[in-house]
């Protein structure tokens, strides 16, 4: 019996221990939310991206208020987490259970309606591509002059839907000719042989793949927390020592 008894609570104290562990990496998530959502409204570059694909610059500052509104949550939810394990209140491990379970929802609703828009949403981008197209290098400003050659030697193309939308083609079209693969030789200059706005478009799809595993990831890291919060609770009725 005694130990049976000392298993037990070897096992109570580990779980304890793993649900503290986990709502410390919880809360340094929230807090890296509300980083990144800060670092997104006061980057200048994030808004140049949207101004030269036409999209409304509000819907970049949308998301980041969301992206801060979320870490909040999430750091309370730790809180939440960290002060229920480490009282043993059943009562907080239950709201700490509840929040979880709204916030993993959520995620999949937002997984959801990317999945159901996400055509629509690269079409919207490839049209606005389309429509800049119209426009030469040096109608932009110098800030999405400036983005424009990133595009160019990041992504190892020129001009928009075309080659030929830029003239005279700015320097960050040129290219070595010996050394890359997507480059050619033109009027005894070496330039990308490609427009930018396939590769943009994957780009981004590359991206949305990568926030789509981090996503899988952080809905994991919740099951788990839910999952040692019920044993937690269950652990405490059965031993009848209930700290509420």
């Amino acid at each position: 019996m005694g130990c049976c008894k000392s298993c037990a609570d070897c096992s109570f104290k580990c779980m304890k221990m793993a649900l503290f562990v986990f709502n410390l990496i919880f809360l340094l998530l929230g807090l890296t939310l509300v980083g990144v959502g800060i670092w997104v409204m006061v980057e200048s570059n994030a808004a140049n991206a949207f101004t030269l694909t036409n999209t409304d610059t509000m819907t970049l500052y949308a998301g980041a208020i969301v992206l801060i509104v979320g870490g909040v949550i999430t750091v309370i939810v730790a809180v939440l987490g960290v002060v229920g394990a480490w009282k043993e209140h059943q009562i907080i491990l239950g709201v700490f259970f509840t929040c979880l379970l709204f916030l993993l929802c959520m995620e999949v609703a937002i997984g959801v309606y990317y999945v159901v828009q996400k055509d629509q949403f690269y079409t919207t981008v490839g049209d606005a591509i389309d429509t800049l197209s119209t426009r030469n290098y040096s109608d932009f400003d110098t800030a999405l002059q400036t983005l424009l050659d990133t595009i160019h030697k990041d992504l190892q193309c020129c001009g928009l839907n075309s080659t030929k939308n830029f003239s005279p083609k700015p320097d960050s079209c040129s290219c070595d000719v010996d050394t890359n693969d997507n480059c050619c030789e033109l009027d005894a200059l070496s330039w990308w042989d490609r427009p930018c706005k396939r590769p943009i478009i994957l780009w981004m799809q590359e991206q949305s793949s990568i926030i789509a595993g981090v996503g899988i990831g952080f809905g994991l890291v919740m099951v788990f927390g839910m999952t040692m919060s019920c044993c937690l609770c269950q652990k405490k009725r059965k031993t009848g020592n209930n700290a509420v």
